[in-house]
């Protein structure tokens, strides 16, 4: 495995002849394990952790720009129809038996999946979690999907911005704030409207803010009860009858 500057890419990149070029990068990774050189391995490593950041990242701008396409040529309500056909079409299979599960268990399988995000400032899956009593808090600093769009749109460092929509108006799936990116709008989706549709309350708590560094926060509450009623509001749902109030919160 050969790893030089690419003046093309800017960047190291693997320069392997054409007969290995397609060995696995984890392979050498381990390779270097098993020689004990572990500097080598940490090199090869960072590597690959950087192989996978720039595909995540691809998705992610290709996501928003397909949402963002839908968004100029044929409205908001086609985007909104758009993520609840597509977010819809696998929710169930995807979620039913994280959610028959524990909270402990359904805070594990989130931070799993945050961490397949690459959340945190070296990008190496890290994020904050805090036990507030009656949840969970989650800190995304910063988010690695709509947080890193959003910080490189208020950087000026994105180079084709007017492919990155906000949103005009204010939508259930905006939690009814305008200016939310085409692509952190599926958030209110999956962590709590189609949450709420099919097992009664929100997943996870979205609080989105916007912010120019990427950061956001998700909560996870221990006891669906203790969700305040807000929190169903904000998204077009009705609260149950004996949801607590914001101001309530201990």
């Amino acid at each position: 495995m050969k790893l030089e500057i690419s003046e093309i890419l800017g960047r190291i990149s693997r320069t392997d002849s054409p007969k290995t070029i397609g060995n696995s990068t984890l392979d050498y990774v381990e390779e270097a394990m098993q020689a004990g050189d572990i500097g080598l391995a940490k090199d090869r490593l960072e590597y690959a952790r950087k192989e996978w950041e720039i595909v995540h990242d691809m998705y992610a701008n290709w996501s928003t720009s397909f949402f963002t396409y839908i968004q100029k040529n044929h409205g908001e309500d086609a985007v909104e129809e758009s993520m609840r056909k597509i977010l819809g079409s696998y929710y169930k299979s995807r979620y039913d038996k994280a959610m028959a599960a524990d909270t402990e268990t359904q805070l594990q399988l989130t931070i799993e999946g945050l961490r397949g995000h690459l959340m945190g400032e070296g990008r190496r899956g890290e994020l904050g979690v805090e036990d507030k009593g009656k949840y969970w808090e989650i800190g995304l600093a910063p988010c690695s999907s709509g947080g890193i769009i959003n910080k490189r749109l208020a950087e000026g460092t994105e180079p084709n911005p007017e492919l990155f929509g906000e949103s005009q108006e204010a939508h259930d799936w905006t939690w009814g704030k305008k200016g939310v990116g085409m692509y952190c709008g599926h958030c209110a989706f999956v962590n709590e409207i189609l949450s709420i549709e099919n097992y009664g309350h929100p997943m996870r708590i979205t609080q989105h803010t916007g912010a120019a560094d990427g950061s956001c926060t998700w909560l996870i509450y221990k006891d669906p009860k203790d969700i305040p009623a807000e929190y169903y509001e904000r998204v077009g749902k009705k609260a149950p009858e004996h949801a607590p109030r914001l101001a309530e919160e201990s």
